[in-house]
């Protein structure tokens, strides 16, 4: 991976290994929906599924100023420009599986495939 380890932790860290594990459990390997509309797969991936990304922008969840109360770790965050291995569930939601052992959902405009499944 790409510099992920530049992130600052205050969490035990995963290693490439177990972020690659974690990636191949995504759904979309086994079933991509055809359900029609905007539970489709989505048609720019060609029935491919996402292994990688990089990310174009830092990416925080949405409520970090409630982190606290919801359980949210200091280092979840994405930093632009480094790789992530991603989760992908069967409507191709993509999640980038981060050093700390979370997963922080990204939009498409946040990122880039690097890498497919093969």
């Amino acid at each position: 991976m790409n510099s992920t380890n530049e992130q600052l932790s205050t969490s035990p860290v995963i290693d490439g290994n177990n972020m690659l594990a974690a990636a191949l459990t995504s759904p979309a390997l086994k079933w991509q929906s055809d359900r029609g509309g905007r539970m489709n797969y989505p048609a720019n991936f060609r029935g491919r599924v996402p292994l990688k990304v990089k990310v174009a922008k830092n990416v925080t969840p949405d409520l970090m100023e409630f982190k606290k109360e919801l359980g949210i770790k200091d280092d979840t965050i994405c930093l632009k420009d480094n790789e992530y291995y991603v989760w992908v569930n069967s409507y191709g939601a993509v999640s980038a599986i981060l050093p700390n052992g979370e997963r922080l959902g990204l939009l498409p405009s946040e990122f880039d495939v690097t890498e497919w499944h093969s």
